[in-house]
């Protein structure tokens, strides 16, 4: 099966520099070190959002100084290193609170992450979201969930510390379990539309994890209350980051065991079922299909054809 998008592949974490002091300057000092700019978790495109141009910008530590930007007064990442060298995300809103006079800065364009991303390599795209999803943990904890006290960015953005003495408490990335499912019966798969989709779109059923539950009991509890349907036991498939604003989706497949369909109506605008030869051809009638980036076209492809 493919590599999912937004997975980060051959990239080593480097755990044990991320606990050093000075790792921002054992960085700068190499030739091969990458920097992505962002901007409240969102990247710099070398073109505006209206152009219809998507490159991610991408810069070397001999930029810097050339820059209309003090990028060490941003907030930084260490992402890790891949064959290519160490990659750096700086977020420059602490130091450029407005967007549009950061564009002026630095030309390019932020834009929409969901609708640029897709034409970048599965490897920036990786590297991207990584970053997106750090930088939206940082700022949804700025303050310390036992004492209140602010917190402070250790370890190269992957733990947030207390800075109350008598407090002290470490704090590290949250990433939300959801369960993504498509419903099968014999040849049709059930097809649903979500009042927050792209227009015109429909999807297969996704849920958050509630607590105390396993995935498997995810799936059938979400399919059960957005449709009314009861399934056979859940197969994994596969998984994928999903950085809007810090998700793991965890795909599954599953037989249903009864048809009729009662949907939620707070959750769900419609529910039906499709042929397997009939997917393909859904667009051609007006009804749009998941962004191929997606894990929900992955596994609809892979159910269309067969492989799962």
């Amino acid at each position: 099966m493919d590599r999912q998008f937004y997975e980060s592949v051959d990239l080593d974490r480097d755990a044990v520099l991320r606990k050093s002091d000075n790792w921002r300057q054992i960085l700068l000092a190499e030739e091969s070190l990458r920097i992505v700019i962002c901007h409240e978790g969102d990247p710099l495109f070398a073109w505006p959002e209206d152009v219809d141009a998507h490159e991610l910008v991408v810069l070397g530590a001999l930029a810097i100084p050339h820059l209309d930007v003090d990028l060490h007064g941003g907030e930084w990442i260490y992402l890790g290193r891949d064959g290519t060298g160490p990659v750096i995300a700086v977020d420059i809103a602490p130091v450029i609170a407005d967007r549009d006079d950061a564009v002026r800065r630095l030309g390019g364009g932020f834009g929409d992450m969901r609708s640029r991303m897709a034409a970048l390599s599965h490897d920036e795209a990786g590297l991207a979201a990584q970053a997106r999803a750090l930088f939206n943990w940082h700022r949804g904890h700025q303050f310390c969930g036992a004492c209140g006290h602010e917190n402070r960015v250790t370890e190269a953005g992957y733990r947030l510390e207390c800075t109350n003495p008598d407090c002290g408490k470490s704090h590290f990335p949250r990433t939300d379990p959801a369960v993504i499912m498509l419903i099968h019966h014999q040849d049709r798969v059930l097809l649903a539309r979500s009042p927050h989709f792209a227009p015109s779109m429909v999807s297969v059923l996704a849920g958050f994890v509630e607590p105390g539950e396993t995935l498997e009991q995810a799936v059938a509890r979400e399919v059960y209350e957005e449709v009314g349907i009861k399934i056979k036991r859940a197969q994994y498939v596969a998984s994928q980051p999903w950085p809007f604003p810090g998700s793991l989706m965890l795909g599954f497949i599953a037989e249903a065991e009864t048809t009729d369909i009662t949907i939620d109506e707070e959750e769900i605008e419609f529910a039906m079922w499709v042929h397997r030869d009939e997917v393909e051809h859904l667009p051609d009638k007006g009804i749009n299909l998941p962004r191929p980036i997606s894990i929900a076209r992955y596994l609809l492809e892979n159910w269309r054809l067969r492989r799962i």
